[in-house]
This record gives structure tokens, C-alpha cells and sequence, in this order.
């Protein structure tokens, strides 16, 4: 069987990592990068001088050769370029968010089901080791009752580029709280502070509420002194706490009898099982496999809490439009 033959879109700084990850895939051929900007297109061709380069997606749509596209633009433009992917014929990886509109992220799902095409958006923790573990300790019942999932991701510095926050920091987040508790909020409650043009929300908190009961509360901020991101989630028995930032010990288990221990969890690099899952799944044509259900899911609840930062913290139905 031949390599999967992968085009970027978009030679930013994660859009070559993405670049760099699929490179070193077995059964994945780099082929393309392609990149509006003259210097960074310049660039990716430096670091993958075998790699074809190109200037406009419809060139990479165009090569009947190329089996899926990896997008990495600006959160604005991933709905655009998903589609004419799709519409391509290409499998499609994006990401995240999805889209910036759940009604955006449910018709790139809608599209890629109608094709047969696999569509993944780039929930990177979804293949941390330790969230793995997590999962499996919550199904198990280790914590007894789950009550709450806490989270916070704090960034130093200002962004690379301007936008908000929560779109940029929180889907990492609401990825977590939906994949754990194997469901979709009810209702969202946030705030935010901005500053500078409309839309640049530089902190925001979000409290979502469960149908059974069980609440996540997240919060997202640039600017901080040090860079945290850090996820509990807390049951009648026991607590566990999760470090992204810890190398080793990610995942902390705290009983009221035995205290704190590590969880031992297998040495994998998310980014790389994330990339050969996406390669895996295309090469089987296996659109099961994909995670464009769940991604559009989290598109509903950030937009849920948009409107309610937008509406002074009133609570929001989080609307399903598929």
C-alpha cells in the first residue's frame, strides 16, 4: 500500500511542527506545504526542501495524488479551507477549533459523512497518555460519584496573533470536560475581560452545567506570570489532577486515606499518536475514526459561551444545530 500523501496548509510556527510530525510518520509522505506568505513559504521550503510548495489551496486540491490536507490557518479561515478540502474529495484534518460557528463545524462534518471522507481537528489531549488513564479510572468508578471537572490554562505574554482567548486556550479545556464526562453541557455561563479591538478577550471564565448533574469550570488568561495548565476532576472518593506540564507524573490520584500518588501512564508523544491516528484512519478509509462529531460539539458550547460573555454572563443554552 503507498503512503498516505499529506499537504499542509499553513507554515506558521505549529503548521510546520504539524509539518515536521507527519514527515517522520511511517506510511505518511509530506508532499505539500502550502502558504500565503512569500518569507514563510520560503522558510518551510528550507525545512522540507523535497516538499512541494504551493501558494493557493486549490493548487494542493488539484494533485489527484494528494490523499488528505492538513489545515493550519487562522482560526477564521479553517471552515473556508476545510471545505474546499472536502469538497476536493480530500480527508480532512483541522486545527482547533473546528470552526469559529457550530453551524460551520456541523456542515464540515455533514460534508466529509456525505463523501465518506475522514475529518479529525487537532484535540491534542484527546491522545495525552494520562487522559487515556483519566478515562479509564472514571469508567471504573475510582473516584466514586464524579462531581466536577476544574480547569486552568494561563499563558504568559501577549498572543501571536490578536483574537480571543477562550477560541484560542479554552477548546483544549471543553474537549476534556466533554470527552471525560462522555457528554455535552446543557447550559454555559461566562465572563470575559477585553481589551483592544472587539473580540480580544484575554481572560474569560466559563461555568457548564451537566444534565445529571456534574459541572466543569474553566478558566483561560493571557498575560500571566507563568505559563499553567493544569485539570481536576473530583469525585466522592477520590481527586485527580492533571499537569500538561509535567513530563513525568502528569497524573496525581489524591484519596482522603492514602494521599497522593502518580499514575503510571505510557510513554507517548500525543502529538505523534494524534498524526498517526488521522494517517491510520485514512489509509483505511475508517471515518469512524475521526473526531469531527465531538469537535463540533465543543464549537457549540464556545459559542454558547461567546454569547454569554457578549450578554454580560447570562447563562446559554448550548443549541445543537445538527
Amino acid at each position: 500500500m503507498p503512503p498516505v500523501a499529506i499537504a499542509v496548509v499553513g507554515a506558521g510556527p505549529w503548521g510546520l511542527t504539524l509539518a515536521r510530525a507527519f514527515a517522520g510518520i511511517e506510511h505518511a509522505r509530506l508532499s505539500w506545504i502550502c502558504e500565503l506568505d512569500a518569507e514563510r513559504r520560503r522558510r518551510a521550503g528550507q525545512a522540507h526542501p523535497d516538499v512541494r510548495l504551493a501558494e493557493t489551496v486549490d493548487e494542493v486540491v488539484a494533485d489527484p495524488d494528494v490523499d488528505a490536507v492538513v489545515v493550519a490557518v487562522d482560526s477564521a479561515r479553517h471552515h473556508a479551507v476545510g471545505m474546499r478540502a472536502l469538497v476536493g474529495h480530500k480527508h480532512l484534518f483541522v486545527e482547533k477549533p473546528l470552526a469559529l460557528r457550530a453551524r460551520d463545524a456541523d456542515e464540515l462534518c455533514a460534508t466529509a459523512a456525505a463523501r465518506g471522507l475522514v475529518l479529525t481537528a487537532g484535540h491534542l489531549l484527546l491522545h495525552h497518555p494520562a487522559i487515556h488513564q483519566a478515562r479509564q479510572l472514571l469508567a471504573d468508578e475510582q473516584l466514586g460519584e464524579v462531581l466536577y471537572f476544574e480547569s486552568r490554562r494561563v499563558t504568559p505574554g501577549a498572543p501571536r496573533t490578536p483574537g480571543s482567548a477562550w477560541w484560542a486556550l479554552a477548546p483544549h479545556d471543553v474537549s476534556l470536560a466533554l470527552h471525560l464526562f462522555g457528554a455535552v453541557p446543557m447550559t454555559v455561563r461566562a465572563t470575559g475581560g477585553a481589551w483592544g479591538s472587539a473580540g480580544e478577550d484575554n481572560v474569560a471564565s466559563a461555568a457548564l452545567e451537566f444534565r445529571d448533574g456534574k459541572t466543569a469550570h474553566i478558566h483561560v488568561a493571557r498575560y500571566g506570570d507563568g505559563k499553567q495548565r493544569q485539570a481536576m476532576v473530583a469525585g466522592t472518593r477520590a481527586t485527580l489532577t492533571f499537569d500538561e506540564l509535567r513530563p513525568e507524573g502528569a497524573l496525581r490520584l489524591w484519596t482522603p486515606d492514602g494521599g497522593t500518588r502518580s499514575v503510571a501512564c505510557e510513554p507517548v508523544d500525543p502529538l505523534l499518536a494524534q498524526c498517526r491516528t488521522f494517517v491510520a484512519c485514512v489509509a483505511r478509509r475508517d471515518i469512524r475514526g475521526g473526531n469531527g462529531r465531538h469537535a463540533a460539539e465543543v464549537a457549540m458550547v464556545l459559542e454558547a459561551g461567546e454569547r454569554s460573555m457578549r450578554d454580560e454572563g447570562v447563562v446559554q443554552l448550548v443549541r445543537a444545530t445538527a
